[in-house]
């Protein structure tokens, strides 16, 4: 399809990856049907779609879902989705005005913050699910999983998740004053030291 030769790779990363797109993607309903396509890739935990930008970003897992297969998928999606015909701008339905406050709402700073941790947790959460879905359908792995090697894998999600979610007071405030936070260093300590022993050999 020739729109698909307009997408460009804007950034590369691994696990992640940013394209330009042509705004005919960027309209409704196509932005909506391509993202809803995109998630359900398999190893695809994070799709977001800027229509005003023609940015269009995702992250995923490249042991399962490599960067050359995401590819495929998305210019095999963008020739297989309806485009509609562009709407001249005289006829073009005005769209309704936002007040003041909900147009700044999401940009106040504790909702922010809300929303980005939100959306952190279901992202961790999502490939969480990915990652443990392939190891339970690796071929000869067996369909029965040791207790211990689930524990382990909850541990060390936990253990992610926790840095994650306090790394910024880690960096601004509780390495700037440690003896103010000396119980938070203290917990983090006892944690490290529960990590190490749950990982030493079993005699």
């Amino acid at each position: 399809m020739a729109i698909a030769k307009e997408i460009a790779i804007r950034y590369r990363a691994p696990g992640h990856v940013r394209f330009q797109l042509p705004a005919a993607l960027c309209s409704s309903p196509t932005k909506e049907q391509l993202v809803t396509e995109l998630r359900r890739i398999e190893g695809v935990y994070r799709v977001d779609l800027y229509p005003r930008q023609k940015k269009l970003s995702i992250r995923f897992i490249e042991t399962i879902c490599d960067f050359p297969a995401l590819s495929q998928a998305l210019y095999r999606l963008v020739g297989a989705a309806h485009i509609p015909a562009p709407v001249p701008s005289c006829c073009a339905e005005s769209e309704p005005q936002t007040t003041g406050l909900s147009r700044r709402l999401p940009e106040i700073g504790p909702v922010r913050w809300l929303r980005s941790k939100w959306r952190e947790g279901g992202e961790t959460a999502t490939a969480m699910g990915i990652v443990a879905r392939q190891r339970i359908a690796r071929p000869g792995s067996g369909a029965i999983i040791k207790e211990s090697t689930v524990i382990e894998f909850l541990n060390d999600a936990l253990v992610l998740y926790l840095i994650k979610l306090h790394w910024h007071m880690i960096t601004q405030h509780w390495l700037r004053q440690p003896w103010r936070y000396r119980y938070e260093w203290l917990a983090v300590f006892y944690l490290i030291y529960l990590l190490v022993r749950s990982r030493r050999p079993k005699k």
